[in-house]
């Protein structure tokens, strides 16, 4: 059963249930009651089926695992995307082990934000590897890298002028002192 007969099944349930209560409410009060206000309640009564249908496929996805709906292969478009998702991730840890450093955060605070990144930037990772055509293709890129010349190598470090210390090629300020690179 795929998540979608799940979900057929689950409104179709909600709306049978509206149009019983509105046939309920019907043969309940028909001498009472004049049937402009015995359609208004059956639409009312339906109306809240659909709302209730609405309610659960927002909450749904808060609450069933992850799944991974389509074909299994990824469109390049996604990869880059899961690839600019991953490298916010790493940057955010970066940010946050830098505002420890600094002594912006405390111990406690820093554990369950970088505990959750972590578990972020895993999963992205395993989504990625999942996608990419093969471990091949990565490996010939990183070994056609490293037979450049030095000179044409991207720098992976830079050292603060200020306290000596090494920092992330990308990084604006150094991760010790603070000072600007």
């Amino acid at each position: 059963m795929t998540s979608t007969e799940s979900h057929a099944r689950a409104w179709q349930f909600f709306i049978v249930l509206g149009l019983i209560g509105a046939t309920a409410a019907v043969w309940r009060e028909p001498r009472f009651t004049r049937p402009e206000h015995l359609v208004l309640l059956s639409l009312g009564i339906v109306a809240a089926a659909v709302a209730a249908v609405a309610m659960h496929r927002t909450l749904l996805p808060l609450v069933s695992p992850e799944q991974i709906v389509g074909d299994s292969r990824r469109s390049t478009r996604h990869l880059i995307a899961l690839e600019r998702e991953k490298r916010l991730v790493l940057r955010s840890i970066k940010e946050l082990e830098f505002d420890k450093a600094m002594g912006k955060v405390a111990d406690a605070d820093f554990d369950e934000m970088v505990g959750r990144l972590r578990q972020r930037a895993v999963g992205l990772m395993q989504r990625i590897d999942l996608g990419e055509a093969g471990l091949r293709d990565r490996i010939a890129k990183d070994l056609s890298g490293l037979k450049q010349p030095k000179a044409a190598r991207k720098v992976s470090a830079q050292q603060c002028a200020e306290c000596k210390t090494l920092n992330d090629a990308d990084a604006r300020f150094c991760k010790t002192c603070g000072a600007t690179l």
